[in-house]
């Protein structure tokens, strides 16, 4: 008779390894049979459900959507942040302080880590409040947005993560867009701004923002692009913004003249990094669906609002 078939024995092991908490090993040692066999006993108990496993889950709607969307958009994790009754400035704040609690398992020691500008990531940064990990270095994947906004700036960012961390920081002393290409040549030329860019190519892990292409985006409330360039972008087929490039509905790259002019990081640039995108927001869901659609992102930080609505979207 198999050792499993033996009822008697397969419920002491139980009872050792489940109530007792002794160890593999220390059940072997005890009762004479090896680990291999106590493996095995335990799997055939909860394959007959001899030992049920219930798990007191408070998030068990998080948990169904962050399992929908790493299933729908092949993700490596997704954290959704429960933030109903809240109006939209409160529920950002939420995210942002749930999303600083998990950040940490995301990045490893000694890591190089890129910054994307925006409000959303500004926020993030601002909730940190402990922060296990060391020897990281934070380097902003764009240039400075306008003159309006200075703490979405990736330059202020970046300095915020390094004092919150004891981290090390890069500044990127450009502006995010030019008016022509040779413009932004002479300043990709300029030892300074070429060892940033360059830094930010070889990030092994970036924090994004996801924006929406409209008037309220950041872009254009920074005052780095105007209504007409947004409209262009509309024109293309264009819905959705992370770092320098732009994406359709179905998260293909447009190629765009505003990409060309601008200096920072493209979605291109950026491929082999793991790619965490923090973002909230029903008018961000179409945006959202769009870069997941087109596998952009490796790990999503989201609210449940926002989750729903991007996975209604896709039914």
């Amino acid at each position: 008779m198999a050792i499993t078939d033996n009822h008697r024995m397969v419920i002491k092991v139980c009872e050792l390894y489940y109530k007792d908490n002794l160890s593999q090993k220390m059940i072997s040692a005890k009762l004479g049979i090896s680990r291999s066999q106590i493996s095995r006993i335990l799997a055939t108990a909860r394959a007959n459900n001899i030992v049920t496993i219930k798990i007191d889950n408070p998030y068990s709607d998080e948990t169904i959507l962050e399992k929908t969307l790493i299933e729908k958009f092949k993700l490596k994790d997704a954290l959704v942040i429960n933030t109903e009754g809240l109006s939209s400035p409160s529920s950002i704040v939420e995210l942002c302080k749930q999303a600083a609690l998990q950040l940490d398992a995301y990045i490893p020691n000694q890591c190089s880590v890129g910054i994307m500008s925006g409000k959303t990531i500004s926020e993030l940064v601002k909730s940190i409040q402990n922060f296990n990990k060391r020897g990281l270095e934070f380097i902003p994947l764009i240039g400075g947005m306008g003159s309006d906004g200075a703490d979405w700036h990736a330059n202020i960012i970046v300095k915020f993560f390094a004092d919150k961390t004891s981290g090390k920081y890069y500044f990127l002393n450009a502006p995010v867009m030019v008016n022509n290409i040779k413009s932004k040549k002479i300043l990709m030329s300029e030892p300074g701004i070429s060892k940033v860019l360059k830094k930010g190519m070889q990030c092994e892990v970036v924090i994004i923002g996801v924006g929406q292409v409209s008037e309220n985006s950041t872009s254009v409330i920074a005052g780095a692009l105007g209504l007409p360039e947004i409209e262009k972008l509309k024109s293309l087929g264009a819905v959705a913004s992370v770092c320098g490039s732009y994406v359709d509905k179905n998260g293909n790259i447009i190629e765009n003249d505003i990409t060309n002019r601008t200096i920072g990081q493209t979605l291109e640039s950026i491929r082999r990094a793991k790619k965490i995108a923090v973002a909230d927001g029903r008018s961000k869901v179409e945006a959202l669906g769009a870069v997941l659609s087109g596998g952009h992102i490796d790990i999503l930080i989201t609210s449940l609002d926002t989750a729903r609505g991007i996975i209604n979207l896709y039914k």
